[in-house]
């Protein structure tokens, strides 16, 4: 894969014709890079007929031609409506998920834009499960545009961990904020069992319960080091708060939303075996209860993944001192 730029270069759009992927294709016509290039993907689906109804019912050639011809005709009118852009159209059969995550991987596209599900009927757009499955297939970030705006987002929630995958979670981050000058809140949560087990071995060490004043302290130097990674990324310090909240992380992430009027969420999946075969529980919650476009970062594969020496330290995979003194 080549190297990412400091801004996406070639953005892959999902494209069913319901009015939630046509509003996603407009809203990224309005805040992402006017270089680069928009590649309109819509996928047919051909109906599998097989033994003797196969044989009396085959499918002309004709209708799949027509099918695409009309698909075609629809995308280049889209494509007009969205402004004097670079732009290409990709018709493929397949299930959408493969399809989008495939011309991504052929494209070379550093960013999928699909429109969230609605209610019911035309306003349906890519369904959970479809969406599940192109974050588990995807070779690059996936962005599921939800009750979007006419503006570009103006703040942005970032859950951070000790993770492999935070210092791509940064780098895209960046990537947003130079495109939206949007202000950044940082979220680290800690699980109520991990935060259970750290107060019970300090209480042990010490012989006392911690003050909320002192969990504040423990945790703090967690909710710093967030702030100063961003920084360091080149967002502007006024530009960024950090926080860390206790709970359930979906539960924690979308109060996040709610708190701080978010309007994006900027989040991690890894990759690998675990990823294509069960996408994590926060992430898919995340995605199926955010009122908000939610951009999931992909770690890239180890054969594609190059150091990002800006971010990458072994302090951004362990806890802080404060956790390690408490827990030894």
């Amino acid at each position: 894969m080549p190297e990412r730029g400091p801004k996406p270069s070639r953005i892959a759009i999902g494209i069913d014709f319901s009015a939630s992927s046509l509003a996603a294709a407009q809203w990224a016509a309005l805040w992402m890079p006017k270089d680069a290039e928009l590649v309109l993907v819509h996928s047919l689906v051909v109906p599998q007929v097989t033994g003797s109804l196969a044989q009396r019912l085959p499918l002309p050639p004709s209708l799949i031609a027509n099918a695409k011809a009309g698909a075609e005709r629809r995308l280049k009118e889209l494509a007009a409506s969205l402004g004097s852009r670079r732009f290409s159209v990709e018709i493929r059969e397949g299930r959408p998920a493969d399809v989008i995550a495939q011309v991504a991987r052929d494209t070379a596209a550093d960013l999928i834009i699909v429109g969230k599900h609605g209610e019911a009927g035309i306003q349906r757009g890519y369904t959970g499960r479809t969406t599940d499955h192109l974050v588990r297939t995807s070779p690059a970030a996936v962005l599921m545009a939800s009750a979007i705006t006419d503006d570009v987002p103006r703040r942005i929630i970032v859950p951070l961990t000790y993770s492999s995958i935070t210092p791509h979670i940064i780098e895209w981050t960046k990537r947003v904020y130079d495109l939206s000058q949007a202000d950044i809140f940082a979220v680290h949560v800690i699980g109520s069992a991990v935060l259970s087990h750290v107060l019970t071995m300090s209480a042990i060490k010490s012989g006392k319960d911690l003050s909320p004043e002192e969990i504040d302290m423990l945790f703090g130097e967690d909710r710093d080091r967030w702030k100063k990674e961003l920084v360091k990324a080149g967002i502007p310090a006024d530009k960024v708060s950090a926080e860390v909240v206790f709970g359930e992380v979906s539960d924690a992430i979308i109060t996040a939303v709610q708190q701080h009027k978010a309007d994006m969420v900027v989040m991690g999946s890894h990759a690998g075996p675990l990823r294509r075969l069960l996408l994590g529980s926060a992430t898919s919650a995340v995605l199926r209860q955010a009122e908000v476009p939610v951009l999931i970062v992909i770690e890239p594969e180890p054969t594609q993944a190059g150091v990002i020496e800006s971010y990458e330290s072994e302090e951004l995979l362990t806890g802080s001192l404060a956790w390690q003194e408490a827990l030894s």
